[in-house]
């Protein structure tokens, strides 16, 4: 019985990093919404000087309503794949405040923390960074400049 549950953890793993890996190629070959903002109303740009990633993200908004996120950068495939996915899960979004959250979720989640996702988020295509302690930061970076980024546009939050 141990046996058999030890081998379907094992294919639970591999599926999840068979994932990790497909959603991370195709966002980083592919990023979506990967363009300089010309409307933006506030940007920040971020790097990580341990591996040379770069990345400005640009983020318009009207009152409380976060209404386009995008994102230049250069730097690892993670980082790409990274805003990429976040991007793409903040155009679901519709509150400056809860995208603001969102490093502090994301840190939690690539930490460990399973519970800070919901179980259908996108973003779980991240957990694989996990396994490479020194990668946390490439995928943090986008999330770390969008928290600046509204930051900058709206000071009085923190």
């Amino acid at each position: 019985m141990s046996e058999t549950k030890n081998k379907t953890q094992q294919e639970v793993q591999s599926s999840a990093q068979d994932l990790y890996k497909k959603n991370i190629l195709e966002h980083s070959s592919k990023p979506r919404h990967n363009y300089t903002l010309d409307s933006a109303s506030a940007s920040a740009t971020k790097n990580n000087q341990l591996c040379g990633d770069e990345i400005t993200v640009y983020c318009r908004s009207s009152g409380e309503m976060l209404e386009a996120v995008s994102f230049v950068g250069t730097g690892c495939a993670i980082m790409k794949a990274s805003a990429s996915l976040m991007t793409e899960a903040l155009h679901e979004e519709s509150r400056s405040e809860s995208a603001s959250n969102l490093v502090l979720v994301m840190t939690d989640f690539l930490n460990g923390n399973d519970s800070a996702l919901a179980p259908d988020s996108p973003l779980r295509s991240l957990a694989g960074v996990r396994g490479f302690p020194s990668r946390i930061k490439c995928a943090l970076l986008p999330f770390q400049a969008l928290h600046d980024a509204l930051l900058a546009e709206n000071p009085r939050k923190s």
